[in-house]
């Protein structure tokens, strides 16, 4: 599974180079934290080590791992094993696309409702 993952990444990232569009793309690779165990909708997923399942609090269902690159962001060479929710990914896109100073906090509550 992981290397039919690993060849599809590639086959992404050597498209985009072969396009030029490498050099102003940012990829992104998250999880949705968790497999659904015990057969639920037909997945036999296995979290072990972690406890728990999705829609859990324990690990297995709030843990995951996460990956960014792109040579538009300023600050990389970071591993964090802090905590975080999917909207810290907000401020490092806005970073990387330079709508720092376009965007506004207001426009953001708007999207966010």
């Amino acid at each position: 599974m992981v290397a039919g993952l690993d060849e599809s990444v590639g086959r992404v990232y050597r498209s985009l180079k072969d396009r030029g569009m490498d050099k102003n793309s940012v990829i992104v690779f998250t999880t949705d934290n968790g497999g659904p165990a015990a057969s639920f909708d037909y997945n036999y997923a296995n979290n072990w080590p972690l406890r728990g399942v999705k829609d859990t609090l324990w690990e297995g269902g709030v843990r995951g791992s996460a990956f960014i690159w792109s040579p538009l962001l300023k600050n990389t060479g970071r591993v964090s094993t802090q905590l975080m929710h999917i909207s810290d990914w907000l401020p490092t896109i806005l970073s990387a696309a330079e709508l720092n100073d376009v965007i506004t906090r207001a426009d953001i509550n708007n999207l966010i409702g």
